[in-house]
């Protein structure tokens, strides 16, 4: 009787947990929320917002950041937030591109590229025409939660790429 059970019962595990692809109506609700999430990201960040940003962050070991040319877990990120941002009044980011990656239901992958200003509480401004942003985030019973992302300058490349334009 329990083998007549199990292997039904497998075939449903099976069922259920199978990578199908995403719908387009499904992708386009994830897309709509994923961009929701971006935007309070962006707008923590203009208005140096440090309570809604490192409230974005997974508190997880598992979170990965990587800035300023150093590799950061979860407590190194809110850290540095908490060192750098009272020094910060406010950030100005003008997009040059963009690209969403909706890889399921519970996470996307989203890339900015673009200028990035910054206003230090000294007065001192700093512009960074080629800046590029990358974060993942991953759904939660809270919202999207970031669990991986990366920030760079683009670093000049002594060949010529002008026929070559950044493209997502």
């Amino acid at each position: 009787m329990k083998t007549r059970l199990l292997i039904p019962f497998l075939l449903l595990i099976a069922a259920c947990t199978t990578d199908k692809p995403m719908t387009e109506e499904q992708k386009a609700a994830v897309l709509e929320e994923a961009a929701a999430a971006v935007k309070t990201y962006f707008d923590a960040m203009t208005v140096s917002d440090v309570k809604t940003l490192t409230g974005m962050f997974e508190n997880t070991a598992d979170l990965t950041y990587i800035a300023a040319g150093m590799v950061y877990d979860y407590d190194r990120m809110m850290e540095l937030a908490e060192q750098n941002f009272p020094y910060i009044t406010g950030q100005t980011f003008e997009t040059k591109s963009e690209k969403y990656i909706i890889v399921s239901p519970e996470c996307f992958i989203y890339t900015w590229y673009g200028r990035n200003g910054m206003t230090m509480t000294t007065g001192d401004e700093l512009m960074m025409d080629d800046y590029l942003i990358t974060v993942g985030f991953r759904k939660h019973e809270e919202g999207w939660k970031i669990f991986v992302g990366h920030e760079s300058e683009k670093a000049p490349i002594l060949i010529d790429t002008t026929a070559v334009p950044i493209q997502f």
